[in-house]
């Protein structure tokens, strides 16, 4: 019995270059803001000043801009779970003053994705 073994041998160079490509894939990192601690992001320790220096100007008081009030907590995580908080200052738009940091909005996604602590 003879077995013929051009197919396996001219699959093996691309199984040998897709395992390469999976081993060298860059692993996610961690974002890290030198001289802040970026493991807990809490709304009292670093977003309630962001909301302060860049947004109650405007969205603050008894009249703020577009009806959107961020001086409080609850305020701003609501206007965080409606998608539009973060992605306006993502995409630059807001605040009028100029685009924030990347740090800044790093952090700031962090208070999001673990869950908006207080």
């Amino acid at each position: 019995m003879r077995y013929n073994l051009c197919p396996v041998v001219g699959w093996l160079p691309l199984l040998l270059i897709l395992v390469e490509c999976k081993r060298d894939k860059p692993q996610p990192s961690s974002f890290s803001c030198p001289g802040v601690d970026t493991t807990t992001i809490t709304y009292q320790g670093y977003v309630a000043s962001v909301m302060r220096q860049h947004c109650t100007g405007c969205h603050g008081g008894s009249n703020p801009s577009r009806g959107i009030a961020l001086e409080t907590y609850d305020q701003v995580k609501n206007s965080a779970l409606s998608g539009k908080w973060y992605t306006s200052m993502a995409n630059g738009s807001m605040p009028p003053s100029g685009k924030l940091d990347d740090c800044t909005l790093a952090k700031l996604k962090r208070w999001m994705d673990t869950g908006y602590p207080q």
